[in-house]
């Protein structure tokens, strides 16, 4: 059936189909590529003009060829009520000292650890390792400030809100916040850049002659006070305004997209290969991707299960987003919480309209698809090595589980063969920024002489 053909890839690099999680929310519109002027809301309802089309691309129908036009059509990313700081420099230029900064674990085992600017901001191992190894692949950061929910599984609502946890979890930095304001309270050049961006270090947290509020307790567990969190939630917003910096630039497709959208006036026809140009109509027409993977983003912001064999080889044996919920909701750092800087906010609202569902359970997020070539391997734990993997399972489906409510399988292969799967593949690769500097971002800060503060 061609309803079900359609519905197969949509999910196609982490999640497709099934039922979208929990709540109704609302489909940010499509925005402008960075550097370009929006036109409309719906640009892409201009009139098609076919004749100036490539064959390929002129033989999709409107609705495809509408699809093209929107996928240049990127905003700036959305504001973060939430951290005041999100757009300071001074912020972002203290969080890239502690995104690189390895003395924030007990093994020198930094942010960039596992999200090498080398790699595009990811590890290149299927699982991330820091002290020692998690059951997920390290996404990229790159692009993370367009996401409504953070992570995997969407366990963080915010990018200052993320970076405690793989600070504080014994597998990843294996470090703690206590440790973590010592080092910027001592360290001149660290203390400096919290100054720069918050004004004076915290009265209360400076050592004394008769004792140190930032030791670690006695029985190293537990230990933090509302002084303490203060501090800790200014540094994480450091390190959220950082990352939100990390925005990818235009790439091909985009540059094609303006073509398409603008009858050739601006942009080009010829950016993209007649491999490419194929992979696009697989993309925007039979294949379905656009389905999950859509607009400017390529992404539609939910939680699909594509039914992955578990770690026992048979049915999905992670709770993804069903425990990420539990957890987002009781999280005292997520966008409602007493550290929001907009507690009230419509972002804030998401998050208490949360409902837990049975439905959730092996769900994960819709990733991105700008930069994908970059970011392999693929899917939540990384068991795919190539992008040839990837279209390969959604073309033959050969492992998948049932994921229906009942045990049926609600996925149909592709069938696109060795030919599609290989336009399809060039298409994605097509989708790499055509610069990877970020705007000098990716760049680790100048090291300063470290000495301690006094």
């Amino acid at each position: 059936m061609r309803a079900a053909r359609i519905d197969i890839s949509a999910g196609f690099i982490a999640a497709s189909l099934v039922v979208p999680f929990g709540w109704a929310t609302q489909v940010p519109p499509a925005s402008p590529t960075p550097g370009t002027t929006p036109s409309a809301e719906t640009p892409a309802r201009e009139a098609i003009v076919r004749d100036a089309l490539p064959p390929t691309i002129a033989a999709l129908d409107d609705d495809a060829i509408r699809r093209i036009a929107r996928m240049a059509q990127r905003m700036p990313a959305p504001p973060d009520p939430t951290n005041r700081f999100a757009d300071s420099d001074a912020a972002a230029e203290f969080g890239r000292a502690l995104f690189f900064e390895p003395r924030l674990s007990p093994k020198s085992v930094s942010c960039a650890h596992c999200h090498d600017p080398k790699q595009w901001f990811t590890d290149g191992k299927a699982l991330a390792a820091g002290i020692g190894t998690t059951r997920r692949n390290a996404p990229t950061v790159v692009d993370a400030a367009r996401r409504r929910w953070i992570g995997w599984d969407g366990k963080f609502d915010s990018l200052w809100s993320q970076a405690l946890a793989p600070i504080e979890h014994p597998d990843e930095m294996g470090g703690d916040r206590r440790g973590m304001l010592r080092l910027i309270r001592d360290d001149t050049a660290l203390r400096s850049g919290f100054e720069q961006a918050f004004g004076a270090f915290p009265e209360s947290l400076v050592s004394r002659p008769s004792g140190d509020p930032l030791a670690p307790p006695p029985d190293h567990v537990g230990g933090s006070t509302p002084e303490i969190d203060r501090a800790t939630v200014l540094a994480l917003k450091a390190m959220g305004a950082y990352q939100r910096r990390l925005q990818s630039g235009p790439t091909r497709v985009d540059e094609f997209s303006d073509a398409v959208r603008t009858a050739g006036r601006q942009g080009s026809f010829a950016a993209l290969s007649i491999e490419e140009l194929r992979g696009l109509a697989i993309f925007v027409g039979s294949g379905g991707c656009f389905q999950c993977h859509r607009g400017a983003n390529f992404t539609d912001e939910e939680f699909h299960s594509i039914g992955l064999p578990g770690a026992n080889g048979r049915v999905p044996d992670d709770p993804a987003r069903l425990a990420a919920v539990d957890f987002l909701k009781s999280n005292p750092f997520n966008a409602a919480g007493v550290f929001s800087d907009a507690a009230e906010s419509t972002k804030a609202s998401l998050v208490q309209g949360l409902r837990r569902s049975g439905e959730l359970f092996g769900q994960f997020r819709t990733p991105p698809l700008r930069g994908v070539a970059l970011t392999a391997p693929y899917m939540h734990d990384g068991r795919m090595s190539t992008l040839e993997d990837v279209v390969r399972f959604y073309d033959t489906l050969e492992g998948a589980s049932p994921v229906g409510h009942h045990g049926e399988m609600v996925l149909q292969p592709l069938g696109l063969g060795e030919q599609g799967r290989a336009d399809l593949v060039a298409f994605l690769r097509a989708l790499t920024p055509k610069s990877t500097d970020l705007g000098g971002w990716a760049n680790p800060p100048a090291q300063p002489a470290r000495t301690n503060h006094h």
